[in-house]
């Protein structure tokens, strides 16, 4: 079985020779040109954000749960984190995350591989010269969120998340200047 994102998510139980859709689009549906970008409205044609970059709306990390079928977590650009517990019959949506700003770019989602109720996920708000490391837990299949930056580096964005094979507290973060690790669950990183 393989899964492919971009605004929905894809699903292929032969190798990737089929592929069909198994969401709705997932992202907020939000147009990023009615956002003001260095305090005013641009014009389509002004900046070349919607020919030089990647599209806006997207599914940016998408992950499975190594430990229950059907289990489907997908964090978004635009600040959504998606859940399926049925293969993608029927998605949940959480778009408020304590401590985290609106619409904050969601840089990894990671499924814990040791508890089936257990997803991480770090947030990346760098495009509004926010720097924070935005890295959280949840212990219910991400119904409810807590942050686990502990001690990070206030100017070190979160990129991605890790954790060990055996200890469930042995997480890893790659953030913006380094690579990070913890015992403790992420009251104490060590870089």
């Amino acid at each position: 079985r393989l899964y492919c994102a971009a605004n929905k998510v894809f699903r292929s139980d032969d190798r990737g020779n089929t592929w069909q859709v198994i969401s709705d689009d997932l992202t907020a549906g939000i147009d990023r040109n009615t956002w003001p970008v260095m305090g005013k409205y641009w014009p389509g044609n002004a900046v070349a954000k919607d020919i030089s970059t990647s599209l806006f709306g997207t599914i940016i990390s998408l992950e499975e749960s190594p430990l229950k079928d059907g289990l489907l977590f997908a964090g978004t650009d635009d600040g959504l984190v998606r859940i399926t517990d049925n293969g993608g019959q029927s998605w949940s949506k959480v778009s408020s995350f304590p401590g985290v700003p609106e619409n904050t770019y969601v840089s990894d989602i990671l499924a814990s591989k040791i508890d089936e109720n257990v997803v991480f996920a770090s947030f990346d708000n760098i495009l509004r010269d926010d720097f924070k490391p935005y890295i959280l837990k949840s212990t219910d299949k991400g119904k409810t969120w807590t942050s686990i930056a502990g001690n990070l580096p206030d100017k070190g964005t979160v990129h991605t998340i890790q954790q060990d094979f055996v200890n469930p507290d042995l997480l890893f973060a790659g953030t913006e200047f380094g690579c990070f690790f913890t015992t403790d669950g992420g009251k104490t990183w060590v870089q």
